[in-house]
């Protein structure tokens, strides 16, 4: 079994892929924010819980000795990046050098897979056929520059990594609509479901096969739709009148991608959107129960 630790292991996300990997039996370390609430790790074996920041490089290095792989999540993520870049780039790229520093600086270095996001592509809209892999960075906002930057020092480090550049993530929850939807009403979208996603950074014996890589995951070509056939599904299940909704004026990040050496590596892709949006009217249904 492996030694894992995972920062912004407090966040929803964190906590997703910690109950994976805590039922396969690795050990866990959850690094997130001395205000975060860690009571969802309560009574977990083989957890230790680090109240830190990875701001602080000495309180890093304290906590690292001994991990086989770190999942670095903790990030400044939109709105809330676009609102102060300087914070962002501190958390985003300085945050991101300390740790990976913090990982050099051990006698056997940790394998490192690191959360990046297709928002460095920039505004793709005008391009034909898919994105891939390969497609230019051309970040268009400060938390998509503040991945390109971190990404270039994960690559620098020399440090066995995965870069994922991930979609953007849906969950069946009963939530209120984004105003607005961060897309276009005609944009091609393609998003992944936490799930998915989960399932694709869980199986480390896989990992291993990709790493020293950049690949992309979202959902898969059963995923690749308009903004508007997305959410006239997502308002029939919510039983809100789709005329209501209110998209951007100007396209956000997504496009169609290219994933299938992603699928091919991780096979992840396990939900299509019908299954989706089952999982999330039974949301609705225990919310309004």
């Amino acid at each position: 079994m492996a030694e894992i630790l995972i920062t912004g292991g407090a966040g929803n996300f964190g906590r997703t892929l910690a109950r994976v990997f805590k039922a396969q039996g690795h050990g866990l370390r959850i690094l997130d924010l001395p205000s975060c609430d860690f009571s969802f790790f309560d009574d977990w074996e083989n957890t230790r819980i680090i109240p830190g920041d990875i701001l602080d490089p000495g309180s890093l290095k304290r906590h690292m000795d001994g991990t086989d792989w770190v999942f670095h999540l903790a990030a400044i993520l939109p709105p809330v990046s676009e609102t102060n870049r300087e914070l962002t780039f501190k958390v985003n790229v300085d945050g991101t050098r300390n740790l990976l520093d913090a990982c050099t600086s051990l006698s056997a270095s940790p394998k490192v897979v690191f959360a990046s996001s297709i928002s460095v592509y920039g505004d793709t809209s005008s391009k034909e056929g898919v994105i891939g892999p390969d497609h230019p960075v051309n970040p268009d906002d400060w938390y998509a520059e503040s991945k390109v930057e971190a990404e270039q020092i994960l690559l620098a480090s020399g440090l066995p990594y995965l870069n994922l550049r991930i979609s953007a993530i849906v969950i069946p929850a009963f939530l209120d609509p984004p105003e607005p939807w961060p897309f276009q009403q005609d944009q091609r979208i393609e998003f992944v479901t936490l799930g998915d996603l989960v399932d694709a950074m869980t199986s480390l014996q896989k990992i291993e096969t990709a790493l020293n890589g950049t690949l992309i995951i979202s959902g898969g070509q059963e995923w690749q739709m308009t903004g508007e056939g997305y959410v006239s599904r997502w308002c029939q299940v919510m039983e809100i009148p789709v005329d209501e909704m209110i998209y951007m004026d100007r396209p956000g990040w997504l496009n169609w991608y290219d994933s299938s050496r992603s699928q091919r590596l991780l096979d992840y892709q396990n939900t299509p959107p019908e299954a989706f949006f089952k999982k999330l009217e039974a949301a609705v249904a225990d919310a309004l129960a």
